[in-house]
């Protein structure tokens, strides 16, 4: 994933969570007006306030205008120019801090000029394309007991629609680990349905994961050597 292309950091400028935003002045400071370049052309971004939290998103190209998303400022980190899918243009990751990451993306389109929203997206936070194939991410969330417990999802990005193949649920929180010892347990997604997913199989945890941070190593390895299991 190629993160050099142009970004701002709303971050910076961002309230406490939970901060009201009934005081413009202060809302204001999330407007912006910035230009990138895709497929040759110029993309005008920028954002208004539009109501008491909301901010509006808009892209200017060839002369056609969009509105690409109303977003809340509550909660809101960054908004971040990239080009996500390694196509060489660059588009949108807008980010919000939380226990778990939320996120929302927005693909360029170039043959139809616009960003496409990629509905689902905030369900894989903190995507990477896989070495293996690049057409491929996994992500990454917690799921409770100090981050012991978490999930990883395999997923691709087909006609700007996701596609959800498997993942894995990373046990690692057990408190009688004799009589029920902590596993990985790694699913594949049939029909793009997780409520149809199929055990593929039970790894012991710690024979893997003897340390909190081998995690990521694991992750990052299994998916992509084992790619072929669930295409």
């Amino acid at each position: 994933m190629r993160w050099w292309l142009f970004f701002l950091l709303v971050g910076f400028l961002s309230p406490a969570v939970g901060q009201s935003f009934s005081d413009q002045a202060s809302a204001k400071s999330y407007e912006f007006d910035t230009t990138i370049t895709n497929s040759g052309s110029a993309v005008m971004l920028s954002t208004r306030l539009v109501g008491d939290g909301l901010l509006r998103l808009t892209s200017r190209c060839k002369g056609r205008s969009q509105t690409v998303d109303t977003i809340y400022c509550n909660g809101l980190l960054y908004i971040k120019f990239l080009d996500f899918d390694g196509d060489g243009n660059a588009d949108i990751l807008v980010d919000y801090i939380g226990n778990n990451s939320t996120h929302y993306l927005y693909l360029f389109d170039p043959a139809e000029v616009k960003f496409q929203s990629i509905d689902g997206y905030m369900r894989f936070p903190d995507a990477v394309h896989l070495k293996a194939d690049t057409k491929y991410y996994y992500s990454y969330h917690r799921a409770g007991c100090a981050d012991e417990n978490w999930v990883s999802d395999l997923f691709m990005i087909s006609d700007y629609s996701i596609i959800h193949l498997g993942l894995i649920d990373g046990e690692g929180c057990s408190f009688e680990e004799e009589q029920n010892p902590p596993m990985i347990k790694i699913f594949k997604i049939k029909g793009n349905d997780a409520d149809n997913a199929k055990l593929v199989e039970e790894l012991p945890y710690r024979q893997y994961i003897s340390d909190f941070g081998d995690k990521w190593g694991f992750i990052e390895d299994y998916w992509n050597k084992n790619l072929a299991r669930f295409q």
